[in-house]
């Protein structure tokens, strides 16, 4: 039987619906945008049914599962509707504008008995995964992290409104504040520099951090994040040291195709492995289906979205606070 899926938003949701589609037990019964262009466009580049609202999408049909891509601000109003006719959701990051919005579509689903997973595709990466054994298994625990993810252009409105996007630390930094959680643990203490250094038509919204993370098992990790690069010469570098090992990942902006990694104990032989897809975007996608077709809870819900959601706030209130945050 097919799991029958519809996509709403039509942005990042094209991504969505290229890998939905290439799962043989899918069926895309319908794409929602406001935008008529776009939704002729994807109509035809995908052969798929297209609908100008959720209305009229829910009058003809009733879809297993949603993807909601549209901007955070609108996440709680259409996760309730969803929800409330037994849809399981898979929710685009930021998962909301506010910590209360996270909590209501937690409850939502929870009252309503659908899953709510979260679009944190980097816990899926092979690249990460790798290491997320490693880390459990010979290499240890990282106790010293740095990270490199800075962003290049991006000029919408709603990415930078803070009762929706929320600026790039919210909207896009969440993605690494998460992956360094799903590795390290829970955060402690955080303490952010930054605030609005090259966008000033977006003032006061912070465009640029660097901030440090204490995580409640002692390690320690950096991270530059924001508005601080071009997307040509935006780059994704992490470098992960442990007591026996030091690890490099690195590749182009959310493509971490490469790691490097020595033993301390024999610093002349240099290991490499390479990914040719690391972003964790297909993986995703087919663990949502796969919970669905199994009815079991998805591996990262909304508990793990609104705490991602809690440390970009502490970063951004450490920028204004220009002191430490502690959880």
């Amino acid at each position: 039987m097919k799991i029958k899926i519809a996509v709403v938003g039509l942005g990042i949701g094209k991504m969505h619906i290229k890998y939905y589609k290439q799962i043989p037990d899918v069926e895309i019964v319908g794409a929602v945008d406001t935008n008529p262009e776009v939704l002729k466009q994807v109509s035809n580049e995908f052969n798929i049914r297209s609908f100008p609202s959720v209305d009229d999408l829910l009058s003809e049909t009733r879809p297993d599962g949603v993807s909601i891509c549209t901007p955070p601000g609108s996440h709680l109003a259409l996760t309730r509707i969803f929800a409330k006719h037994g849809i399981h959701i898979l929710c685009e990051k930021p998962m909301a504008p506010k910590i209360s919005d996270c909590r209501k579509m937690i409850d939502i689903c929870e009252k309503n008995k659908v899953y709510l997973m979260i679009g944190f595709k980097k816990r899926f990466s092979p690249t990460y995964k790798f290491l997320k054994e490693k880390f459990e298994g010979d290499f240890g625990l990282p106790k010293w992290t740095l990270a490199r993810f800075a962003l290049g252009r991006v000029e919408k409105e709603w990415f930078w409104d803070e009762n929706d996007g929320g600026g790039p630390i919210r909207e896009n930094t969440v993605h690494m504040i998460d992956l360094l959680c799903f590795l390290l643990g829970k955060v402690k203490r955080v303490y952010a520099e930054g605030g609005n250094l090259f966008m000033p038509e977006f003032s006061p919204q912070i465009d640029t951090a660097i901030f440090t993370l204490r995580f409640e098992n002692g390690s320690i990790a950096g991270v530059g994040a924001g508005y601080a690069s071009e997307w040509r010469f935006a780059k994704e570098q992490v470098t992960f040291v442990t007591e026996k090992v030091i690890c490099e990942v690195i590749g182009s902006f959310d493509n971490p195709r490469n790691i490097q990694y020595i033993y301390r104990n024999n610093p002349s032989q240099v290991f490499e492995k390479y990914f040719e897809q690391p972003d964790g975007f297909f993986e995703e996608i087919e663990h949502f289906v796969d919970c669905i077709k199994n009815n079991t809870r998805p591996a990262v819900g909304g508990e793990e979205g609104l705490y991602a959601l809690k440390v970009c706030e502490a970063v951004k209130k450490s920028v204004f606070k220009r002191r430490p945050i502690s959880f």
